[in-house]
């Protein structure tokens, strides 16, 4: 045999191989070097070719793609439901992606050699660096967690009416999303640079077994052998074998894995209605008797009111009692699991809306005013009947005062009848015209006893018999005069009139407010049109004082419209 070829004492081979590792490394060199600072041969980002150009503008080639609104598709149900990527928490990283596209072949070691040459013979695929916030996408995913996922069915109770016997019906299982598995699946289709669809991965509910479902039905059977008993609210009350066994269900735990025997269903919310209509007793409140008469105020310009001393009569009122209609279900589901036939109806004392208490600190007349009009105009009928309806109205304390709310619509049938009504700056007649004059009367009586004014609206047209600035005008539903008890005792509402005018009187204790109302001078503006602005000063008992304006702009100065 023949020796192997050696050259300066090394192995043909040998030689060879040393050369074709001399050669690939300088290949590397050279790659490496002609891409400084530039992504190497082959290499990608989302199926983007980014070879050979610098991280700037790798960011600039994949700023359309990677940076655009994405939108991952799944398929649920049959369904392709489209959501943002943003809503996910999902947000593309474009610089540090830009930076690794670079970095990538560029490391050391054996990296250093293979690197540079690995993009020449194929591809080198890059991961788009982003963040991905996991509790975002959960919430963003659960209305399709929702809308996919079923529970499952844990069966029903079937009662025969004459033996009383209990079958059930078969359960089924149900179905749920694995949010974790799909958040995870998402991750990568995001990361990966696919846009699906996506199926939503499911997982199985098991189903009620039915050993456990005639288990249940054995308990209802021991159940039925005696009636229920409800005491409390009344005379007791026996329901009887039957009507017992219409409140049995079988009541479906930890979405339908789990059964158990309760109560439910119509019979059970016929059954709390009736024992609420029998367990209430309703409160009363206490009734105030106030003067019809007394002081009272006319003035239209500057004028100063405090309270006046008065006497009234307080009838007391009574507490009322009602029943505790969600905690009655509570018992008697309980009852039913426990396989106890009495329940104990629960009931809580209501207190009236204005206490004998309270009502005995009414000692003064703390608003009035009167306004006039001429008697035997069909207005003044429609005035005096909204008085008699609003008199002896009590407002309790915190509660708010609505004209519109006490009266309703004014119709023939309540006793209104057609009078002038102002509509769109013109007076034509409409059934109830006239009460503005009992709005702007209560109005001023609110005003001058210091109370909050929520709503009133001036007229658009002056009227001269109502004083410029404190008037307002009244439409059902969408025109109201509204005010709040805002003292801590309950205001009552009088009201009287005559053949000259309508007065209202307002009583209870508001702590001594004293009010002056100072008009100023009127301004006039294009058209004949003017405007006024008056100025409320309410001074409290501490001493406190409080002003406000109020500035209304009138169409015209016109002399009286039977409105």
């Amino acid at each position: 045999m023949r020796p192997p070829r050696r050259i300066f004492g090394l192995p043909l081979v040998a030689i060879v191989l040393l050369g074709v590792v001399l050669a690939v490394v300088v290949t590397s060199l050279v790659v490496r070097e002609a891409h400084s600072g530039e992504a190497l041969p082959g290499t990608r980002v989302a199926r983007i070719d980014v070879a050979g150009i610098s991280a700037e503008r790798i960011e600039e080639r994949l700023r359309p793609v990677l940076g655009a609104q994405r939108t991952v598709l799944l398929r649920a149900d049959g369904d392709i439901v489209p959501v943002k990527a943003s809503d996910l928490g999902y947000a593309v990283d474009l610089p540090a992606t830009a930076r690794a596209a670079v970095a990538a072949g560029h490391g050391g070691g054996l990296d250093a050699i293979v690197g540079p040459l690995r993009g020449l013979v194929t591809e080198r695929d890059v991961a788009v660096r982003s963040t991905f916030d996991t509790a975002k996408a959960r919430k963003a995913l659960a209305p399709v967690a929702e809308k996919v996922s079923r529970s499952a069915y844990a069966g029903a109770l079937k009662v025969d009416p004459e033996s009383l016997e209990v079958s059930t019906t078969r359960s089924r299982p149900g179905r749920t999303v694995d949010t974790a598995e799909l958040v995870s699946r998402i991750r990568s289709e995001l990361r990966a640079g696919r846009r699906g669809p996506l199926d939503v991965p499911l997982k199985s509910v098991p189903a009620v077994p039915e050993s456990r479902l005639q288990e249940v039905a054995g308990q209802a059977e021991d159940y039925l052998r005696q009636p229920l008993r409800l005491t409390g609210a009344g005379t007791p009350l026996t329901l009887s074998t039957a009507q017992t066994a219409d409140l049995l269900a079988l009541e479906s735990r930890s979405a339908g894995r789990k059964a158990v025997l309760g109560a439910g269903g119509k019979a059970l919310t016929a059954l709390l209605d009736r024992i609420e209509n029998r367990g209430r007793k309703l409160p009363r409140d206490a009734r105030v008797s106030a003067p019809a008469g007394g002081a009272s105020l006319t003035a239209k310009g500057e004028v100063s009111w405090r309270p006046k001393p008065a006497s009234v009569t307080v009838r007391p009122g009574r507490t009322g009692r009602e029943v505790r209609r969600d905690l009655l279900a509570q018992r008697i589901e309980a009852a039913v699991q426990a396989g106890r036939h009495t329940v104990a109806v629960p009931r809580r004392t209501v207190q009236p809306k204005v206490t004998s208490t309270t009502a005995r600190r009414i000692d003064a007349l703390i608003g009035t005013f009167t306004t006039p009009y001429v008697a035997g105009q069909p207005r003044v009928k429609n005035i005096q009947q909204m008085a008699r309806t609003v008199d002896g109205t009590v407002i309790a304390p915190g509660a708010q005062f609505s004209l519109n709310g006490i009266t309703g619509e004014r119709t023939k049938a309540k006793g209104y009848v057609e009078a002038p009504f102002i509509s769109n700056n013109k007076i034509e007649p409409s059934v109830g015209g006239g009460v503005s004059q009992f709005s702007t009367t209560m109005y001023n009586a609110a005003f001058f006893a210091g109370l909050q004014i929520d709503a009133h609206q001036p007229h658009s047209l002056y009227i001269d018999r109502y004083p410029p600035g404190r008037e307002s005008t009244l439409n059902f539903p969408d025109i109201d005069m509204r005010w709040t008890n805002d003292t801590q005792t309950p205001i009552v509402v009088r009201t009287s009139y005559d053949d000259a005018g309508v007065t209202v009187r307002l009583y209870g204790d508001n702590g001594g407010r004293r009010v002056t109302a100072k008009p100023g001078d009127r301004q006039k503006a294009d058209g004949g049109d003017f405007q006024i602005t008056v100025t409320r000063t309410i001074r409290y008992g501490d001493g406190r004082t409080v002003s406000s304006d109020s500035t209304t702009r009138y169409e015209n100065e016109q002399e009286g419209p039977s409105e």
